[in-house]
């Protein structure tokens, strides 16, 4: 399968190692805005890393490889993503958004946009396999223990919002209203979701960790598999549940 990348950040270096060592997955081109450091470079240049074959960081305006792309995966920001969407929508390429800082306003629109557009995307703020199953895990606990109290612990590095998406996700998929959520900002943690259900006669507890950002590739991945010429507004869930339900072990 052929993709295209754009965000050089600490995700996005993960997903170019990855990719350039795959003989499932071909990177063929890395975007960036005009105003990105990394315009002009070769990934070899602006990651400071020994690549098997040239690949150059190319403006997103001025990006002609269209046809040679089966899907894009997107490690910006909201507004550059913004910019992807409108770019895919118009080539008719699919894509894979791993990017979080959205308002519910813009995810919306994309959600509108790609359905009339007739595209296929994954909407993954969520991104990696472990989290969707705690986030379906515990809407289930919900609805079996009605008067279990909830409580979510978040660990992140001193850059992430507070609450982050994840932890208001999995907040929503709990049966209740107002579930604190505890955040914890300290160098370190790649990410860490933490839920304890009780009602004082028992308890349970379901961790979630990422010790690298190689599982954000292993779930963006997996989003590229699935969307790879499928249509319509996506989630990570709707992967995972792909997954299950394609598993002769179930």
């Amino acid at each position: 399968m052929n993709l295209a990348l754009c965000g050089l950040g600490k995700a996005g270096r993960e997903f170019v190692n990855y990719t350039l060592s795959s003989d499932e997955f071909v990177l063929r081109d890395v975007l960036c805005r005009k105003e990105s450091k990394d315009c002009g470079k070769t990934v070899s240049e602006a990651l400071g890393i020994i690549t098997p074959r040239t690949i150059r960081v190319t403006n997103l305006h001025e990006w002609e490889n269209l046809n040679e792309v089966d899907v894009l995966v997107d490690f910006s920001h909201s507004e550059t993503s913004m910019l992807l969407f409108d770019l895919c929508c118009r080539k008719k390429i699919n894509l894979v958004i791993c990017t979080t800082d959205f308002s519910d306003e813009q995810i919306n629109f994309i959600k509108e946009k790609t359905l009339r557009e007739g595209i296929g995307v994954v909407y993954a703020p969520t991104l990696t396999p472990g989290i969707n199953l705690v986030i379906d895990f515990v809407k289930k606990i919900s609805a079996v223990f009605p008067e279990f109290n909830f409580e979510i612990i978040e660990r992140h590095g001193r850059n992430k919002p507070v609450p982050t998406r994840t932890s208001r996700i999995i907040a929503a998929n709990i049966l209740r209203k107002d579930v604190p959520i505890n955040s914890v900002r300290l160098d370190g943690y790649v990410g860490i979701h933490e839920v304890t259900a009780t009602d004082g006669l028992e308890r349970l507890s379901l961790i979630h960790e990422s010790f690298t950002r190689g599982a954000f590739v292993r779930g963006a991945l997996l989003a590229c598999k699935y969307i790879h010429k499928r249509n319509g507004f996506h989630t990570m869930n709707e992967v995972v549940a792909n997954i299950l339900s394609n598993s002769d072990t179930l």
